[in-house]
C-alpha cells in the first residue's frame, strides 16, 4: 500500500512537471502574469489588502531605479532655473545680448536636441531590453553612465554649439526611462502595480523639487554667496569662469554614483534570465552536436517518454511541438494605438511645460514709460519695432496693451525666485501622488481619472499668463513679488501639478494594459518612447515659434494658449480611448478600476 502511494505521488509530480515545462514561461506559476491571473480571481479588494508597501518585493532593486530617477529629474529641474542664464552668456555674433524670443527659440532647440536621439534609438533599445542576450541592466547601465559624462561637460560649454552637443550626448541616454518602467512592471506584476506605479512619478516629484533649489543655490555662487570665496583663487577663477558649472558637476557626479550601484548591486530582471546558461561552447555547435547521430545510452526527457507511450505518431509529435512554440501576437492593435496617441498628446504639452514657465518667468517685465522713453528718443525710427532699454523685450511700434489678449512681458524672476516657483509643482505633485491617487483611482477608475485629469490642462495653461497683469509690489524691471501674485502661482501650478500627477501614473498603467503579452512590454514601451520623443521635438519646435511670434507682436499669452489648444485636443483622444476600451475590447479588471 505505502508503495502504491510513492508511486501516485511520483506520477503526479511528473505529470506536473510535464505540464509546467509546457507552459509558457510568462504563465508560469510565480510569474507577473500568473500573479495576475490569481489577483484576478480573489477581486481588487483583495488585492489592496495585501498589496502593501511592505510586502513588496525586491525592495533593493527598486531602490536603485527610484534613486536614478529621482537624480535624472533633479538634474533636468535644476537645468531649469539656470539655463536662460547660462544660454544668454552666449553672446551674439554682432556682440550682442540674445533677445528673449532668441532665447525661447535656443531652449527649444535644447529640447528637440534631447528628443531625436530618443526618436531613433527607442525601438532599438526596447527590442534589445527584451532580448535575453543584453536585458535590462546593461541597457540601464550604459544610459546611465553616458548622462553622467553629458553633465560633466555640460558644466564647462562655452558655446551654444556645445550646449547642444552635450544635449543630444543626454537623449542619448535618454531612452533609459523605457527600461526603467519595464523594470518595475517586472518586479512588481499585476498585484503590486497601483502601487510599484507611483515610485517613478514619486522620485519624478521628488526630483523635480530638490532639483530647482539645488539649481537656485548652486548656481553662479561667486556672485551669489561672495563672502565665501577668496578673490584670485582658482576655484574662485573657474567659478567666475562657469558659473553654472556646479549644478552640472554635482548632477554628472550623482548619475555616475546610480551607475556604479547598477552595475554592482542591480540583478536583471528579464523574465528569460534564467533560460539561457552562460557557457563558452558557441549555440550553432551545440545544435549541430544535437543533430549528430550519437551511440550510446541517455535519460530520456519527458516528453520523449510521452512520445514513445503514444506509439510514434509523427503527426501528434509536431503538432504537439506547434503548440509548444510562442505564438506570434501583434503587438499593433487598435487600444495601443489610441493609447499611444494620447500619450504623445499627453507628453507634447506636459513636457515642455517647465520649459515654457521658466522662459515666462525670466522674460523682462513690460514697463511703459521704458518704451515711450525709447520710442521719443528715436522718433525718426523706421524700423517694425521698438527695443526696451535693456535690449530683451521688444514690442511693435504705437504698443497699447488692452484687455483681454493684447498684453507682454514675464515677472523678470532670477534663478532662485524661478527655483521656488518651480519647487512648488514637486511638493504639491508628491503630496498627491502619494496620499490621493491610489483613492481617487478606486473611486473614479483608471479611465475616468485619467480622463478628468486631462481636462484640468487647457484651464491651468489659458490662465498662466494673466500672471503679468497681476498688481506688483515692485515696479519693473524689478522681479515682481506681492502676495496676491504669489497666490495666483500657487493655485494655478497647484491645479496644472495635480492633473500631472494623475495622468501621468494613470497613463503608464493604461499603456501597460494595452500591451498585449508580458513579453513584449519593452518593446512597446520603446515605442512609447520614440512616441514621446516624436512629441517632444514637435511640442518645442511649436511652442518656441509661437512663443516669439507674440512676444514681436505684444501678445505674450500665444505660445501658452497654444498649448491649451493642444491639451483640448488631448482631452478629445482620451475620450475617445475611453470609449474603445468600453466596447467589448478585452480589459484587465485592475486597469478598468470599475465593476
Amino acid at each position: 500500500m505505502l508503495e502504491w502511494e510513492l508511486f501516485r505521488a511520483a506520477v503526479t509530480k511528473l505529470k506536473m512537471r510535464n505540464d509546467e515545462e509546457k507552459t509558457p514561461i510568462y504563465k508560469r506559476p510565480g510569474s507577473s502574469s500568473s500573479q495576475l491571473d490569481t489577483t484576478n480571481k480573489l477581486g481588487e479588494d483583495d488585492d489592496e489588502a495585501t498589496a502593501s508597501w511592505a510586502s513588496m518585493p525586491k525592495k533593493w532593486q527598486l531602490a536603485i531605479i527610484v534613486l536614478s530617477w529621482f537624480w535624472e529629474n533633479a538634474a533636468m529641474g535644476s537645468r531649469g532655473t539656470y539655463i536662460l542664464f547660462q544660454l544668454r552668456m552666449f553672446k551674439l555674433p554682432d556682440g550682442s545680448v540674445p533677445s528673449a524670443a532668441s532665447l525661447a527659440f535656443q531652449v527649444s532647440l535644447l529640447s528637440v536636441a534631447i528628443a531625436i536621439p530618443q526618436l531613433f534609438l527607442s525601438p532599438i533599445l526596447g527590442v534589445l531590453v527584451d532580448s535575453p542576450r543584453v536585458g535590462r541592466k546593461k541597457v540601464l547601465l550604459m544610459s546611465l553612465f553616458t548622462t553622467g559624462i553629458s553633465w560633466l561637460g555640460l558644466a564647462f560649454c562655452n558655446s551654444l554649439l556645445g550646449v547642444v552637443a552635450c544635449h543630444l550626448l543626454i537623449g542619448l541616454a535618454n531612452n533609459k526611462i523605457a527600461v526603467m518602467r519595464t523594470i518595475v512592471r517586472d518586479i512588481s506584476g499585476e498585484k503590486f502595480e497601483s502601487r510599484a506605479i507611483l515610485l517613478m512619478p514619486t522620485a519624478f516629484n521628488l526630483g523635480s523639487t530638490v532639483g530647482p533649489l539645488l539649481g537656485g543655490i548652486l548656481s553662479d555662487p561667486v556672485r551669489t554667496y561672495p563672502n565665501a570665496f577668496v578673490p584670485g583663487s582658482s576655484l574662485t577663477w573657474l567659478l567666475e569662469r562657469w558659473p553654472y558649472a556646479l549644478p552640472n558637476m554635482v548632477n554628472g557626479i550623482a548619475m555616475i554614483i546610480c551607475a556604479i550601484l547598477t552595475a554592482f548591486q542591480f540583478e536583471e530582471t528579464h523574465p528569460g534570465k534564467g533560460q539561457r546558461s552562460l557557457s563558452v561552447i558557441p549555440g550553432w555547435a551545440k545544435n549541430l552536436g544535437r543533430r549528430l547521430p550519437w551511440g550510446g545510452y541517455e535519460k530520456l526527457s519527458t516528453e520523449e517518454h510521452e512520445r514513445i507511450e503514444m506509439a510514434g505518431l509523427r503527426e501528434d509529435d509536431s503538432s504537439k511541438a506547434d503548440l509548444a512554440k510562442p505564438v506570434a501576437v501583434s503587438i499593433w492593435t487598435r487600444r495601443l494605438i489610441m493609447t499611444l496617441f494620447s500619450n504623445g498628446l499627453m507628453i507634447m504639452h506636459v513636457g515642455i511645460f517647465p520649459a515654457l514657465l521658466a522662459i515666462f518667468l525670466s522674460t523682462p517685465r513690460y514697463d511703459p514709460t521704458e518704451f515711450s522713453s525709447a520710442a521719443s528718443t528715436s522718433p525718426n525710427a523706421t524700423d517694425e519695432q521698438s527695443t526696451a532699454a535693456n535690449g530683451v523685450l521688444s514690442v511693435p511700434l504705437n504698443y497699447h496693451p488692452h484687455a483681454p489678449f493684447v498684453f507682454t512681458g514675464g515677472l523678470s524672476f532670477k534663478p532662485n525666485n524661478i527655483a521656488f516657483a518651480l519647487a512648488i509643482r514637486g511638493v504639491i505633485g508628491l503630496l498627491l501622488q502619494l496620499l490621493f491617487f491610489p483613492y481617487l483611482k478606486r473611486i473614479f477608475g483608471l479611465l475616468r481619472l485619467y480622463l478628468y485629469s486631462l481636462l484640468v490642462f487647457p484651464v491651468t495653461y489659458f490662465a498662466i499668463p494673466y500672471w503679468a497683469t497681476v498688481p506688483s509690489a515692485t515696479p519693473p524691471p524689478l522681479p515682481a513679488s506681492g502676495a496676491l501674485l504669489w497666490i495666483f502661482i500657487a493655485i494655478t501650478l497647484s491645479l496644472q501639478t495635480a492633473a500631472r500627477s494623475f495622468v501621468t501614473p494613470a497613463s503608464r498603467m493604461i499603456l501597460n494594459a494595452a500591451s498585449p503579452d508580458e513579453t513584449s512590454l519593452g518593446t512597446v514601451n520603446g515605442i512609447a518612447q520614440s512616441v514621446a520623443a516624436a512629441a517632444t521635438i514637435v511640442g518645442p519646435l511649436i511652442t518656441g515659434w509661437t512663443n516669439g511670434v507674440g512676444l514681436r507682436q505684444g501678445i505674450v499669452g500665444v505660445a501658452w494658449w497654444t498649448m491649451s489648444g493642444f491639451a483640448i485636443l488631448n482631452a478629445v483622444a482620451g475620450a475617445a480611448l475611453m470609449y474603445e476600451s468600453r466596447r467589448g475590447e478585452k480589459r484587465k479588471p485592475s486597469i478598468q478600476g470599475e465593476p
